[in-house]
């Protein structure tokens, strides 16, 4: 499981709040102690929706979020969202995919031939980047899991560190093989970026 301390935002957080003048020392302990535990819990939730293969935020380019409502063992009733495939935008990342794994075209390179034909190849926003291009690339979630905790801090996190649930909780837009040859190049081509 991924490690459960506060993120560096937290603490900034905590240090802003209790550290005013005027509040008491036990004040300062009693609120970092409720905010600690607020943010374990909320991240003990987030895994367990994660693992369970709910969406969580805006669904990537080629699907869409589907709401449904799903009961918890204890009756209790709560709104989720799943991914399911937009097929228009959905054949755009298989093609992505296609020009990346077999025909190794760089993230630049695969960006301008969609932008030859946005009809076609209708952008997350006005045009395609080397960056859309790379963000679509190295997103699991096209393999059909759902992953979280991609970055700490605003940096990669290590792979052991990311929270994924199960293969097949959605439909997959490439398969495992595919999505591994896209990879190759992908690490020394950001860097070159």
């Amino acid at each position: 499981m991924a490690e459960t301390r506060p993120q560096r935002w937290s603490r900034l957080w905590v240090n802003l709040w209790i550290k005013r003048p005027g509040v008491a020392e036990e004040g300062r302990d009693a609120l970092a102690r409720h905010h600690a535990e607020t943010t374990r819990r909320a991240r003990e939730a987030m895994i367990e929706i994660v693992r369970a293969g709910y969406q969580i935020g805006p669904p990537p380019y080629g699907y869409r979020a589907l709401r449904i409502r799903v009961t918890d063992p204890g009756g209790c009733s709560k709104l989720r969202a799943v991914l399911v495939p937009d097929w228009q935008t959905a054949a755009v990342v298989k093609q992505i995919f296609v020009w990346r794994a077999d025909d190794g075209l760089t993230f630049a390179a695969v960006a301008a031939r969609l932008n030859a034909d946005l009809r076609q190849h209708p952008a997350p926003s006005e045009r395609w980047t080397a960056k859309a291009v790379r963000r679509i690339v190295t997103n699991v979630k096209y393999t059909g899991r759902q992953v979280w905790a991609r970055t700490a801090a605003g940096r990669p996190a290590p792979v052991e560190q990311w929270v994924t649930s199960a293969p097949m909780v959605h439909e997959p837009l490439v398969d495992e093989r595919v999505f591994r040859r896209a990879q190759h190049g992908a690490r020394e081509e950001q860097r070159c970026a």
